[in-house]
C-alpha cells in the first residue's frame, strides 16, 4: 500500500503520480517521474510521435511528446510534456524516485503497482485505478531479460477474448520504496495471475535513456541496491511484549504511555552507563540503519537531540519516540487522544481551569516543545512552526500589555491565561477560529473614550485581524465592559452623592435661615418682655393677684370666727394681711424679672378653678393652710393672748415668705408663675438649639487646587527641616456654618 517512509519517501506508488496515457487506438498507464516527464511501455504509444496523458488529480488532458523509446526487449518509453500535468501543490510535493537495483536472486514479496488495466474499465462508471500487490521471481524470465511477478489474490476474468490486464502496461513496478521497472506483458498460459516487467537496471544500463532522464529531470536517477534477503532484528520487550516492527512498537507505546515512559526514560543513568531500559531502547534503534527503507537521519536526530538531551521530560521523549515509530498513526499524549479540536479545548478551558485533563494539556503546552513534537506526526503537520510563532505572538503581546497600565485583575490575565487565547488564535483548522469568531460576536467592547487603558491597549495591538488584535478586543474587551460598567457606576455614585451633597447644603441654608429667624424672633421677645413697662405690668399684676388672695385670707378668718366672736375675727383680720405681704416680698422680684412673661388670670375667672388632680391637692392644701392658720390664730387669742398671737403671725410670715419664694413645679404646694406661655416658648426655644448643636456640621472635600497647595507646603515644610510642626499638617476642610 502507498505510504510515507520515515525518510518521506513513498513505499509504493503513489496515485497522485499514477498516468493515463493514449493514443489513437490504443492505451495504456504511465508513471510521473516529474511534474513534466512520464515513464510508460514503449508498445502503449507505438510509433506515434507523441501521445495525450492525464494524471489522476492532475490538470486535466495534455499532449506529451515521446523523448526516448526503448527497442526490443527494453519495452520503455518516456514522454515530456509542455506544461505541469499535476497543481502546482502537488508539484510542489513530489519527491525525487528512487531507482532500485536488485542484488541476489532470491524472491521479493511486497512489489506494487497502479495502473488502469481493461478489467477495470466499466461503461457506466469509467475507468479506474488497480492497486495491485505481488512478488517477484528473479530467477525467471532470465532469458527474456524481464521480471516475473505473481499477482496476489487477484484472478481477473477477461470480457472477451483479450487479457483483462490490458491497459496495465506501462505501469510502475515498486518495492520498498524504490523502483523496480515497468510492467510491460501479461503472458499467456497462467491464468492472469502473471505480469512481466522490464527491468529498472535494463533501463539504467542504456546511456540514451541516462542522458534524456538527466536533461529532463534536473539530476541524474538515484540507484539503490536492493537484496530480497529479509533482514532479522532483535526484537525489543515492552508492556510483556515482543516488537520488532516500529509501528508494532507504536501500538504498545499508545496503550502503555506510562510503562514506556517508566521503562526507557524515568531511569537514565549516565551517558556512560544508562539504564537497562534506553539502552535496550537505544540499541534496537540502531538496527534500523537502512538508508533506503529505514529514516536513518530521523533516527539519528531522534536519538541525538530528542531522546538523549536532559532538557527533554520523559513524557516528550516517549512523544519524540512515537512521532519516529509511526507517523501516520493517531496522535497521543500521555495516554490520551490529540487533535486539533483537543487543543483548541485544552487552550480555552485549560488556561481557566487549575486542575483537569485540559489544564494539564495547556501547561504542558505553555512548558514547550510539545507542539513542535505533535508537528512530527501526519495528523497533525499544520502545527509546524506554530510553536515559533506563539513564542513571537507571545512576545509581541508582553510588549504591548507592557507599554498599557492596565487595572490588576487585567494585568493577571495578561501575564496568564492570555497566553491560551493567542495559541488558539495560531491553531490551524476551522475549529479553534470559528470559537473566537463566536467569543468577538459575544463581547462588545466599550464605546470609545470610556475606558483609557482599553483604548491604548487597542492602538497598541496594531491589527484587529492578528493573534495580539484578537485577544484586545475578546478577553480585555470583556474586562474593559466590565471597568466601564464599574466606571459608570462610580460616576452615577458620585453624581449621587454630590446631589445629596447639594441638598444637604440647600437643607443646612434653610435651617440656618430658620433658625436665624427664630433667633430674631426670641430675641425681639426677650426684648419685649423685659421693657421697663413689662416689668412695671409685672409688678401691678403680682400686686394685684396676691391683694386678692389678702382679702380671700380675710374672709377666711370672718368665715371661721365672725359667728361665734366677731371680735376675734376682727383682730386676727388686722393681723392676715401680714403672710399675704410676706408673699407678696418674696414674688415681687420674681414676677419683676419674668417682666411680660409673668400674667396671672385676672380676668380669666374660669381658670382659678383647679383643672386637674394635682393642681385641686396643692389648692386644697394651701385653702387649708389659711383656714388652719385662721383657726389655731383664733385658739391663741382666746386662750393665750395678743402677744403670743402676733409672734405666730411673725412665725407664720417667715414661712410664707420661704414659702412663696419657692419655683412652680418643686413641690405640690408652690405658687404658679403664671408664666406658662413664656415657658412654651422657652422651650421651643432651647430645643431649636439643642437641634442647632446636635445637627452635624457641613464639611465639603478639598478642591484639586487645595490638595495641590496643601501638597507643596508639605514639600516646603520638608526641604526647611521642619519635620514635626504645624507646616507638615494639611490644612483642615473648611466648615460650614449652618446657613452657609
Amino acid at each position: 500500500m502507498s505510504g510515507t517512509l520515515r525518510a518521506d519517501r513513498p513505499v509504493g506508488p503513489e496515485h497522485n503520480r499514477v498516468a493515463a496515457v493514449q493514443i489513437t487506438g490504443g492505451r495504456g498507464s504511465g508513471y510521473l517521474l516529474t511534474p513534466r516527464l512520464v515513464l510508460t511501455a514503449a508498445h502503449v504509444v507505438g510509433d506515434a510521435p507523441e501521445a495525450r496523458v492525464t494524471v489522476v488529480g492532475g490538470t486535466g488532458s495534455h499532449g506529451a511528446r515521446v523523448v526516448w523509446r526503448g527497442e526490443g526487449a527494453c519495452d520503455a518509453a518516456l514522454l515530456a510534456s509542455g506544461s505541469d500535468l499535476v497543481r502546482p501543490e502537488t508539484a510542489d510535493r513530489l519527491s525525487p524516485v528512487h531507482w532500485a537495483r536488485l542484488t541476489d536472486d532470491s524472491p521479493l514479496r511486497g512489489c506494487q503497482a497502479m495502473g488502469f488495466p481493461r478489467a477495470q474499465h466499466d461503461r457506466s462508471r469509467g475507468v479506474d485505478i488497480e492497486h495491485i500487490e505481488c512478488a517477484l521471481r528473479p530467477g525467471s524470465g532470465i532469458v527474456r531479460n524481464r521480471y516475473v511477478l505473481d499477482v496476489k489474490d487477484v484472478s481477473p476474468e477477461p470480457a472477451s477474448g483479450n487479457s483483462p490486464w490490458e491497459g496495465m502496461s506501462g505501469a510502475a513496478l515498486f518495492a520498498d520504496g524504490l523502483l523496480l521497472g515497468v510492467v510491460a506483458e501479461a503472458p499467456r498460459n497462467w491464468r492472469h495471475q502473471r505480469l512481466e516487467a522490464v527491468k529498472g537496471r535494463t533501463l539504467l544500463g542504456d546511456a540514451s535513456f541516462v542522458d534524456v532522464f538527466t536533461r529532463h529531470a534536473g539530476a541524474a536517477p538515484v540507484v539503490t541496491e536492493l537484496s530480497s534477503a529479509a533482514r532479522t532484528r532483535k526484537p525489543l520487550a515492552l508492556a510483556g511484549a515482543l516488537h520488532s516492527a516500529p509501528r508494532d512498537l507504536a501500538e504498545t507505546v499508545r496503550a502503555h504511555w506510562t510503562a514506556a515512559r517508566q521503562q526507557f526514560f524515568d531511569r537514565t543513568g549516565t551517558p556512560s552507563e544508562p539504564a537497562d531500559g534506553r539502552r535496550d531502547l537505544l540499541a534496537w534503534l540502531q538496527q534500523f540503519d537502512d538508508p533506503f527503507t529505514d529514516d536513518v537521519e530521523g533516527r539519528r536526530n531522534l536519538i541525538d537531540r530528542r531522546l538523549t538531551d536532559p532538557g527533554v521530560t520523559p513524557d516528550l521523549k516517549v512523544l519524540h519516540l512515537l512521532g519516529w515509530l509511526d507517523p501516520d498513526g493517531e496522535v497521543v499524549w500521555k495516554g490520551a487522544r490529540v487533535t486539533l479540536e483537543s487543543l483548541a479545548t485544552a487552550c480555552r478551558e485549560g488556561r481557566l481551569d487549575t486542575d483537569g485533563p485540559a489544564a494539564e494539556v495547556y501547561g504542558d503546552l505553555c512548558a514547550g516543545g510539545l507542539l513542535d513534537a505533535l508537528a512530527a506526526f501526519t495528523e497533525l503537520r499544520g502545527l509546524r512552526g506554530t510553536q515559533e510563532a506563539w513564542e513571537g505572538a507571545w512576545e509581541a503581546w508582553r510588549q504591548v500589555a507592557g507599554a498599557v497600565c492596565l487595572p490588576a485583575p487585567a494585568r493577571e490575565w495578561a501575564e496568564g491565561g492570555a497566553r491560551g487565547f493567542l495559541l488558539a488564535a495560531l491553531l490551524p483548522g476551522p475549529l479553534a477560529g470559528e470559537r473566537i469568531r463566536t467569543a468577538l460576536g459575544r463581547v462588545v467592547p466599550p464605546a470609545t473614550g470610556r475606558v483609557g487603558w482599553y483604548d491604548q491597549l487597542c492602538a497598541e495591538g496594531g491589527d484587529p485581524d492578528s493573534p495580539v488584535g484578537r485577544l484586545v478586543r475578546t478577553d480585555f474587551a470583556a474586562y474593559a465592559a466590565v471597568d466601564a460598567e464599574r466606571l459608570a457606576q462610580q460616576a452615577a455614585h458620585e453624581a449621587k452623592q454630590r446631589a445629596e451633597q447639594a441638598a444637604r447644603e440647600e437643607e443646612a441654608r434653610a435651617f440656618a435661615a430658620a433658625l436665624a429667624e427664630h433667633e430674631r424672633q426670641w430675641a425681639a421677645y426677650e426684648a419685649a418682655r423685659c421693657t421697663p413697662a413689662a416689668r412695671l405690668g409685672a409688678a401691678v399684676r403680682v400686686t394685684l393677684w396676691l391683694g386678692a388672695w389678702g382679702v380671700l385670707s380675710v374672709a377666711a378668718a370672718w368665715l371661721v370666727w365672725g359667728m361665734t366672736w366677731p371680735s376675734m375675727a376682727a383682730a386676727i383680720s388686722w393681723h392676715l394681711p401680714l403672710p399675704t405681704l410676706s408673699a407678696y416680698a418674696a414674688r415681687l422680684p420674681k414676677a419683676v424679672r419674668m417682666g411680660a412673661a409673668y400674667q396671672p388670670p385676672l380676668r380669666r375667672p374660669r381658670m382659678w378653678i383647679p383643672a386637674g388632680l394635682a393642681t385641686l391637692r396643692g389648692g386644697l392644701l394651701k385653702a387649708g393652710f389659711v383656714f388652719g392658720a385662721v383657726l389655731v390664730a383664733g385658739v391663741l387669742l382666746h386662750d393665750v393672748g395678743q402677744v403670743l398671737m402676733t409672734v405666730f403671725f411673725v412665725c407664720l410670715c417667715v414661712v410664707v415668705f420661704r414659702f412663696a419664694g419657692h419655683d412652680e413645679g418643686e413641690a405640690s404646694w408652690t405658687l404658679r408663675n403664671w408664666d406658662d406661655e413664656h415657658r412654651a416658648r422657652l422651650r421651643a426655644h432651647v430645643t431649636r438649639q439643642q437641634e442647632a448643636e446636635a445637627r452635624p456640621v457641613n464639611t465639603r472635600p478639598l478642591s484639586a487646587r487645595e490638595r495641590a497647595d496643601t501638597y507643596h507646603a508639605f514639600l516646603g515644610a520638608i526641604a526647611h527641616g521642619d519635620v514635626g510642626g504645624r507646616a507638615l499638617r494639611p490644612p483642615a476642610p473648611p466648615r460650614r456654618r449652618p446657613g452657609g
